[in-house]
C-alpha cells in the first residue's frame, strides 16, 4: 500500500511562522476548518496532505499574502500569478528565470536570487537577507520547490537536478526532501543553491496564459505534492551515486537493473540530450567536491571514490571541470 504523505509538527510550525508572527494562531486556523487543535499537542503529530492545501490557502486569504508571512513585504493576494504571466514573456528558460527573479525582487526587498552560470552547471542562488532563524530552512525549501516545479512546467520537460545546498543546517525534516528533490542535498554550504543543467536553459517556454491559474492552484500543496522525476538521465545518476565506487557501475549493470537493453539505454539517453559517460563524469565531480569539503578525506581516497585508480589522473580530471587542481579548489573553500 502506497504511504500517504504528510507534513511533520516541526515542518508545519517553521511554514506558519511568519503567519503566527502577525498574531494569528495555526490552531485557531486549524480548528477553523473543523480539525482537531488537540492533535498539535502531540510530538508525533504528522499533517496529512489532503489538509495542508487547505490550511495555506486560508492563511493567505487572513493575511492578504501568499507567502503568509515569509517576507518583510507580502505577496498580496494575485501576486504570483502576475509574476508567472511576467515570466511567460521569456523565449527561454534563462530568459524566464531573469523575468521570475527580477519581479520576485521587486516585491521583496529581503530576497536576492540569482542565475549564476558555470561550466556545465545553472546554479539558482537563493539568499534571504536578514539573520537566519531555524524556520528559514523551510522558505528555503518552499522557494526551491517553486522554482524547480516551474521551471518544469514552464518548458513542459522534466527538469534534472544536480543537487542542492543550504547554508543551514541539516533539520530534523530534512529527510522528507528526498522524494521532492531527486538530488543529493548539502549542508552548512557557502550558500543555499539549486544546481540543474546549463544546456536546460536553452529550453523554449512553451506554456501560455490560459495555463496559468491550474499551476496556481497546485501551489498551496507545493510542500507536499511529490514531482520524482522518472527520466532514465535521473534513474541512472542516482545509481551512481549510490554506488561505492563508480567504476563498479557499467552501462551493462545500469541497463539490467532498469530492465533494458545497452542500446535502448543510449538511445534514452540522447533523447535526454546526454550520455552514460558524461553523468558519470557529471556525478564524480558532484562527490568530488563533496569530499574535498571534507577536511579529513585525503585526496587519494577522493580520487579512489570516484572511479581514478591514479591520483594524477583525478587532478587532471578536476582541473578540467573546475579550472582549479583539488589542492586549490579546497583552499578556496
Amino acid at each position: 500500500m502506497k504511504k500517504k504523505q504528510s507534513l511533520q509538527k516541526a515542518a508545519l510550525q517553521h511554514l506558519f511562522a511568519g503567519y503566527e508572527k502577525h498574531g494569528l494562531s495555526i490552531k485557531a486556523l486549524f480548528t477553523e476548518l473543523g480539525y482537531d487543535a488537540g492533535d498539535f499537542e502531540e510530538a508525533s503529530f504528522r499533517l496529512p496532505s489532503e489538509k495542508l492545501g487547505k490550511l495555506v490557502r486560508l492563511a493567505a486569504i487572513k493575511l492578504n499574502d501568499e507567502t503568509i508571512g515569509f517576507f518583510e513585504r507580502p505577496t498580496k493576494l494575485g501576486g504570483v500569478k502576475i509574476g508567472v504571466l511576467y515570466a511567460l514573456r521569456g523565449k527561454t528558460l534563462r530568459d524566464a528565470y531573469f523575468r521570475l527573479f527580477k519581479y520576485l525582487m521587486l516585491l521583496h526587498d529581503d530576497l536576492d536570487i540569482k542565475l549564476v552560470e558555470s561550466g556545465e552547471e545553472a546554479n539558482i542562488v537563493i539568499n534571504i537577507k536578514r539573520e537566519e532563524s531555524d524556520a528559514d530552512m523551510l522558505v528555503y525549501i518552499t522557494l526551491m520547490l517553486f522554482v524547480f516545479r516551474w521551471s518544469s512546467w514552464v518548458t513542459n520537460h522534466r527538469i534534472s537536478l544536480n543537487r542542492l545546498n543550504f547554508s543551514g543546517k541539516k533539520s530534523t525534516y530534512s529527510h522528507d526532501l528526498d522524494s521532492a528533490f531527486p538530488c543529493r542535498h548539502y549542508y552548512e554550504r557557502p550558500q543555499t543553491e539549486l544546481s540543474i543543467y546549463r544546456s536546460d536553459l536553452e529550453l523554449p517556454v512553451t506554456q501560455k496564459e490560459e495555463s496559468v491559474t491550474q499551476f496556481i492552484n497546485s501551489l498551496s500543496n507545493l510542500l507536499i505534492n511529490r514531482m520524482s522525476d522518472a527520466s532514465i538521465t535521473a534513474q541512472i545518476k542516482r545509481m551512481l551515486r549510490e554506488c561505492d565506487n563508480l567504476e563498479n557501475l557499467p552501462l551493462k549493470k545500469v541497463a539490467d537493473d532498469l530492465n533494458k537493453s545497452p542500446q535502448t539505454v543510449r538511445r534514452y539517453l540522447a533523447q535526454e540530450n546526454t550520455s552514460f559517460a558524461a553523468l558519470k563524469e557529471s556525478v564524480r565531480k558532484d562527490i568530488a567536491t563533496y569530499h574535498l569539503t571534507q577536511k579529513d578525506t585525503s585526496i587519494k581516497n577522493i580520487a579512489y571514490l570516484v572511479g581514478f585508480s591514479e591520483p594524477s589522473a583525478f587532478i587532471r580530471a578536476f582541473k578540467k571541470w573546475t579550472g582549479l587542481t583539488p589542492g586549490e579548489w579546497r583552499e578556496r573553500q
